[in-house]
């Protein structure tokens, strides 16, 4: 049986409409990946697309900044913002294939720092991280609180 061709490509605007559709949801009115018109808005230079066989399998998008609020030691840097694979495609390294792809594209315009995050129970994600290099280096702390049972108050008079 043949191995599967695994290809990570420079991402177009025609893979837009696939990537919206994958990533299905934005949690914000500023995530641009759920839709298409958003997503033809931001520069597409960072933006990875993942193929098993020609098949769209997924997409990494990330982007070049400078001094991160998070680290102001830093200069110029690279972040990958989302990574996703599809389902029936994962567990065949696509995920690392398309980390390793953004990593050698950094390098090759001179980025010598790079950064991503994750939530502290995506076990997978951190295994991926940890196996090309990254490590854990500061905890993000998220806090909740309750404003009511969900019912609205009337208005006043």
């Amino acid at each position: 049986m043949a191995s599967d061709e695994i290809r990570v490509r420079p991402g177009t605007p025609e893979d837009l409409p696939r990537v919206a559709r994958h990533y299905a949801h934005g949690d914000s009115p500023w995530d641009p990946f759920g839709e298409v018109s958003k997503l033809s808005r931001i520069p597409l230079d960072g933006l990875l697309v993942a193929e098993v066989n020609g098949e769209y399998a997924g997409f990494l998008y990330w982007f070049e900044g400078r001094n991160p609020y998070f680290d102001r030691t830093v200069g110029r840097y690279a972040n990958f913002q989302e990574l996703h694979v599809l389902q029936r495609f994962r567990r065949r390294g696509l995920g690392k294939a398309l980390v390793e792809r953004f990593l050698a594209d950094a390098r090759a315009r001179g980025i010598v720092e790079a950064f991503v995050d994750t939530d502290d129970d995506n076990l997978v994600a951190q295994q991926l991280y940890e196996s090309v290099g990254f490590r854990q280096y500061r905890k993000v702390f998220h806090y909740r609180m309750r404003l009511g049972d969900g019912s609205r108050p009337e208005a006043a008079p």
